[in-house]
């Protein structure tokens, strides 16, 4: 689902600061590759602070779009788009059917935004639509990252790795936490430490949490072995805690790419 970029309803969609240009950015850079002004729409008006927006989800297509149109739009588009799957199912507000996403047109006030009636029917279409949409999309997406995980380096390859265990199996939050911190360039130890100093309580994961890590490790040996290192380590420390915790896999999970 496209919203045109010449539809007023574009005019409506809430971003990290309110209602802001989102169309012009999206038509400059389907004409013409500029990672300056990308980088401005993602993190500026696009995502703040581990939030989305109505105007993110709309831009989406046509950040799909772009980067299949520019080769030189593939990192950083799938960057955040790695980041969008982190976040879209995390806990969102009963009002959205993911972070950011309103469940109709009617829900845009949530957001502060003085929204004509005239306009609460055509939002409504919008959202419907990409609810639909997201779902294959992230599909294509996951098997993308899946690809890009190869050959990138070790924080690049948690990012990855991490919007797809969020997007795919959610249940593992423990693991994705980890995924969170490897990306950001922490070593398991830094991150045992902060995370203890900060909560007082132990890091956990649960067996099945743990199961997958193991399994990840494996299949991520010859893709990223900095990446397969790191996890097994991971693995190890927590089963230091509880070192009764099964590692074999379970029957019903799988990789997503197995």
């Amino acid at each position: 689902m496209q919203l045109s970029l010449d539809d007023p309803l574009w005019d409506h969609l809430p971003g990290a600061y309110g209602v802001e240009d989102v169309r012009g950015p999206l038509s400059s850079l389907l004409e013409e590759w500029d990672p300056e002004l990308c980088n401005t729409l993602l993190w500026d008006r696009l995502y703040h602070q581990e939030s989305l927006y109505p105007a993110t989800w709309a831009a989406l297509p046509w950040l799909w779009q772009i980067a299949g149109r520019h080769a030189d739009a593939v990192a950083p588009l799938f960057d955040f788009f790695a980041h969008l799957l982190a976040l879209a199912k995390r806990a969102p507000a009963s009002y959205c059917a993911y972070e950011g996403l309103p469940l109709s047109g009617a829900e845009l006030g949530h957001w502060h935004v003085s929204t004509p009636p005239a306009m609460i029917p055509p939002a409504d279409a919008l959202f419907e639509a990409l609810v639909v949409w997201v779902e294959p999309w992230a599909v294509q997406v996951c098997r993308a990252l899946n690809t890009l995980i190869e050959g990138a380096d070790r924080a690049r390859a948690a990012h990855y790795l991490r919007g797809i265990t969020a997007w795919v199996h959610p249940q593992h939050e423990s693991f994705e936490r980890a995924l969170g911190f490897l990306s950001d360039g922490w070593s398991i130890e830094e991150m045992f430490e902060t995370l203890e100093a900060d909560e007082d309580v132990p890091f956990h994961m649960s067996a099945r949490e743990i199961s997958f890590a193991s399994q990840e490790a494996a299949r991520l040996q010859e893709l990223c072995p900095d990446l397969a290192r790191d996890l097994r380590a991971l693995v190890d420390a927590v089963r230091a805690d509880s070192p009764a915790t099964p590692t074999q896999p379970h029957p019903d999970q799988m990789s997503l790419f197995e």
